[in-house]
């Protein structure tokens, strides 16, 4: 008679079995997490026209000088057209010179990360979270903020994209970063740059005629 071939049960994992099996599945998520990771680092984070990227648009979008100035909420700015009346003003602290032109302003107050308004009524910006002020060129000139306003470099095109004039970049060490631009003869368009946000110079001083 001829035995018939029976399964021999799999012996139990040992301790030392299923703490390698743990280990080994541990370092491979650990892999895969780490391999996504730097696909994520690797691929371009920003796309045009979203904020943290290059935000164009037409000259006929900015506002006109002296006028108040433009939200462009999406991508976190204020547009301002410095014109005689904003180089002028009392109020600006004379340890800033103000540059007539357009700058691009970061709406976010820098003294807590609020988002400060403009308020018509009194031709100036105001944080509604702890009082901050600054006017429309960007100074601060009252509130518990120690610096003037973030701002973005810019740049103007042609109907070629050739840049005719420009503010500078962030990192450069130009006095000029983010600062006022006259629109050039020939310009069809602005560009700004928000992923090189320029720090607002320190300003602890009384503004006048607050």
């Amino acid at each position: 008679m001829t035995t018939a071939n029976v399964a021999t049960p799999a012996a139990p994992l040992t301790r030392r079995e299923f703490l390698y099996y743990v280990w080994a599945a541990s370092i491979a998520l650990f892999m895969a997490e780490m391999g996504g990771a730097l696909i994520w680092f690797a691929l371009p984070r920003f796309k045009e026209g979203e904020f943290g990227g290059v935000i164009t648009l037409p000259i006929s979008d900015l506002p006109t000088p002296d006028s108040g100035p433009k939200d462009l909420p999406d991508v976190r700015i204020w547009l301002v057209n410095l014109g005689e009346g904003r180089i002028d003003d009392n109020r600006q602290p004379g340890e800033y010179t103000v540059n007539g032109g357009v700058r691009a302003l970061y709406k976010i107050c820098v003294h807590l990360g609020c988002l400060y308004k403009w308020v018509p009524t009194n031709d100036r910006f105001e944080c509604p979270c702890h009082g901050s002020k600054y006017l429309a060129s960007g100074s601060r000139i009252d509130g518990p903020a120690t610096r003037n306003l973030d701002s973005f470099p810019i740049e103007f095109v042609d109907d070629d994209g050739n840049v005719l004039a420009q503010s500078g970049t962030a990192g450069t060490g130009k006095s000029e970063e983010g600062g006022a631009l006259e629109i050039p003869s020939g310009a069809v368009a602005i560009r700004i740059d928000t992923g090189q946000r320029v720090e607002g110079a320190s300003n602890t001083q009384p503004g006048g005629g607050i």
